[in-house]
């Protein structure tokens, strides 16, 4: 039979029928076979190499669409033409019954028409024709020679590109199964040996530097161990094609796999073919409890779930809870729930930007962690882009003068004391939670409020604003008010200013002075809309001694309404309360205060809560004096507030007198409490001038307690939780949360450490003070370190400012 050839391009020519080469022999080819040479060129020759010989059977009727045999050997086409041929003589065959009648088999069938009866032979042949018609299912798959996905894959086309995406998803799916990795199905649909060595030859993914001094291949290193995160062993990043593929399910891999063996129509084809689970099942039983569910159903029950591991986990039982999760209106609720479920609302408030997002909170508690855990092995933590350990030059805040600052060293190193002229440096510093300006620019910041060893506050514009590399600016407020050293502060939680009008004599935050004065400061938006200008607004000198702390204490009004009012304690060891300062129909004065409560010794410490106690809550305030010990305080009448709001009224000692109702050791050993918090409500962190810190639980015991109205009820009572004995060598300065992480700072080792707050364990410690070498009279010299006296955590940039007492300011981004 004459040939004829046919050219598509320079790289592919069609010759029907084909010819025989040297050493194959003469073979008598079918009409309508074609075969088809395919070749590449090369990189550096015109010529063409890698040639590859296919052989194309005949098309038939019906199944133009359906993906046709491929052959590369002579062998191979022999032996399917015999196939072919043995099943047409099969098909044709006669059969006969024990009558002797001839009847043709239609359909496979081997029961004889006229008597109804079936041959043991043709029984068992029906059998198998069974069994091969359920295991194929339509689909049938041969079984792909390692030869033929060589030549597949030297051929760059579509064929090999979708041969590669096949490999990859049979090597997820196989992972994700715990399926051995021997065999997988092709694009081509055949089904291949030898998964393991295919990803390692045909895939071009290389394994992380470990995995190289191992001797591991890629499919070990990517596949086996999931190391999807580490570049590879000559920097490159060709595993980032495997993350798409781990993020998806099961299900969504075994659709893509179709969808190349079957093409655009293959979602639609699998389920044409596949029985659906009903009738397999003969009942609709089967059919799941969750589809039967509305979403807000199913939001609810996902809302109970306590942490993210089983949210992930329940959420994968069904592609409708992974909608729900990451593509459903409900995700971003679901999202917040599960945040103050896990962090808690009131403990995620405090040490945060006034405007950041729970995606931003829970981002900054995460990156904290990490890099809290992680710092020595990873350096999560980085020093203004460098590593952690490394000596900078000192960067200080300025205020002060320099020889203030140098001689500030001393007072955390009071042994190496050469002058008795010493400066006590710097106290701390606060950022403010102010909402942006009306016309405010795009990398606005709040501003931060820093007090010490000098007379007022200093506030500066910003963060940046602090640091030597900018234009240092700053506004002094109380320096000429005779009121001295700052040495408590806190702030109020301001509504969105509008312009200068609006609550213009609200308070930002109040301070209290060595002097024993107490001062409010309000915040009013400058005529360019740009920034704050900031007063004081009111002041009173209630104390006799220096104001030590501020606090404001929840009092609860009758009907279950309540508010905040402001107190103040001083070393005198007496606490005043200020009734209008907070009361917007008082215009926030303070010209009245009510001595609340003394105690036998001197304040240096206070904090408050609000705690359950039956059927209605109670206001509690502890404190903390020179002895060690920690004192809880109570009031059964809480009527004060709904009073106050009322008519500007001149309040009786008795409706705001406070009752002591349990006293507890704030260490191991006796020393001044130097700071108290309540975390999340309901645990109280103590520290002392010795550097121990205690974890409490408040709870109320069933022991009933006759308060001072008369009426009995549960007593709210503390438990020691943790005890961290020594954990600074010195005065604990700083007790910070951020989240469930307790950051605290004391002594002169220029440290901050992370505490779990749910375990007691510590997570790390960072050295944020170099050191500076202190000269002797002798000669001899030190190596000294400053305490860290605050940190500022801001969630917007993910880093952390620490201030020392000898005015260091670094700067920690979490990586």
């Amino acid at each position: 039979m004459k040939s004829v050839t046919v050219r598509i391009s320079n790289d592919e020519i069609w010759r029907s029928p084909p010819s025989s080469n040297h050493g194959e022999g003469d073979f008598d080819w079918p009409p309508g076979w074609v075969e088809v040479h395919r070749s590449s060129p090369s990189n550096n020759s015109v010529e063409h190499v890698n040639n590859i010989r296919e052989f194309h059977p005949p098309s038939l009727a019906g199944i133009a669409k359906r993906k046709q045999k491929v052959f590369y050997t002579i062998a191979e086409v022999k032996k399917y033409i015999q196939q072919e041929e043995a099943n047409k003589h099969k098909k044709d065959a006669k059969i006969s019954c024990s009558d002797g009648c001839t009847n043709k088999v239609i359909g496979g069938g081997e029961v004889c028409k006229r008597h109804g009866e079936s041959s043991p032979r043709r029984s068992s042949s029906r059998r198998r024709t069974k069994q091969q018609n359920s295991s194929t299912n339509n689909n049938q798959s041969y079984e792909g020679s390692v030869d033929a996905l060589n030549r597949i894959m030297k051929v760059d086309n579509k064929l090999s590109q979708n041969m590669r995406q096949s490999i990859l998803i049979a090597a997820v799916l196989c992972r994700k199964r715990n399926d051995p990795y021997t065999q997988f199905l092709g694009s081509d649909g055949n089904t291949y040996s030898d998964l393991r060595s295919a990803f390692g030859k045909h895939i071009s993914i290389k394994q992380c530097e470990l995995c190289k001094q191992r001797v591991q291949g890629p499919f070990y290193c990517r596949i086996a161990h999931e190391h999807l995160d580490v570049p590879d062993y000559d920097g490159g990043s060709s595993y980032e094609c495997l993350r798409g593929l781990f993020k998806c399910s099961v299900d969504d891999l075994v659709e893509r796999q179709h969808e190349l063996l079957y093409g655009g129509e293959g979602s639609r084809k699998r389920k044409a073919i596949e029985p659906s689970p009903s009738i397999l099942d003969g009942s609709k039983d089967n059919i799941s409890s969750m589809d039967l569910m509305s979403e807000e159903v199913l939001l609810q029950i996902a809302l109970f779930i306590p942490n993210l591991n089983g949210l992930i986990s329940f959420c994968k039982t069904s592609k409708r809870m992974q909608k729900l999760l990451y593509t459903s209106g409900h995700s971003e609720k679901l999202f917040r729930g599960l945040f103050l479920q896990t962090f808690g609302k009131r403990g995620t408030v405090g040490n945060f930007e006034m405007n950041l997002s729970w995606r931003e909170r829970w981002r900054m508690i995460y990156g904290l962690r990490r890099g809290l855990v992680h710092q020595q092995s990873s350096n999560m933590l980085r020093l203004n882009g460098t590593g952690a350990n490394l000596r900078l030059p000192r960067q200080t805040l300025g205020v002060l003068s320099h020889a203030e600052e140098s001689s500030a060293l001393f007072y955390d190193n009071p042994e190496w004391s050469l002058t008795d002229d010493i400066s006590n440096g710097y106290f701390g510093m606060k950022i403010l939670h102010l909402p942006p300006p009306p016309d405010a620019a795009n990398d606005w910041q709040p501003p931060v409020v820093c007090h010490g060893d000098f007379n007022g506050i200093k506030i500066f514009n910003s963060i940046n604003a602090m640091f030597p590399n900018a234009q240092r600016r700053f506004v002094s407020l109380g320096d000429d008010e005779g009121g001295g050293q700052v040495l408590a502060l806190i702030q109020c939680d301001m509504s969105p200013l509008t312009n200068e009008q609006t609550n213009r004599n609200q308070p930002s935050f109040f301070i209290g002075f060595a002097s024993g004065r107490v001062a409010a400061v309000n915040a009013t938006i400058a005529e360019c809309g740009q920034k704050y200008n900031f007063s004081i607004s009111g002041f009173h000198d209630a104390h006799v001694n220096e104001v030590t702390s501020l606090v404001f204490v929840n009092d609860i009004a009758p009907g279950g309404n309540s508010g905040k009012l402001l107190y103040s304690a001083c070393g005198g060891g007496h606490v005043y309360c200020y009734p209008n300062a907070l009361s917007p129909e008082h215009n926030f004065s303070m010209d009245e205060s009510i001595l609340t409560f003394s105690s036998n010794g001197a304040i240096f410490s206070m904090t408050s809560t609000v705690v359950d106690i039956g059927d209605h809550s109670s206001s509690i305030i502890c404190t903390g004096d020179g002895e060690g010990k920690i004192r809880l305080w109570t009031r059964a009448d809480e009527g004060l507030l709904a009073r106050s709001l009322s008519e500007p009224v001149s309040f009786n000692q008795s409706e705001t007198k406070f009752v002591p109702i349990q006293v507890k050791q704030a260490g191991t050993r006796t020393g001044l409490v130097t700071r108290m918090k309540f975390v999340h409500n309901n645990l109280l962190v103590t520290c002392t001038n010795n550097g121990d810190l205690r974890i409490w639980k408040l709870q109320c015991c069933n022991k009933p307690y006759r308060y001072s109205g008369g009426e009995k009820g549960p007593k709210p009572q503390l438990e020691l939780k943790y005890d961290k004995m020594s954990l600074h060598n010195g005065a604990v300065e700083v007790v910070n949360n951020i989240g469930d992480i307790l950051l605290t700072s004391g002594g002169n080792d220029g440290q901050v450490i992370g505490v779990d707050l749910n375990t007691g364990l510590i997570l790390q410690s960072i050295d944020c003070h170099t050191g500076e070498n202190l000269q002797h009279r002798e000669g001899s010299t030190l190596l000294a370190k400053s305490c860290v006296v605050d940190i500022i955590l801001s969630g917007k940039e993910a880093s952390m400012i620490s201030l020392c007492r000898d005015g260091t300011l670094q700067r920690w981004s979490f990586a």
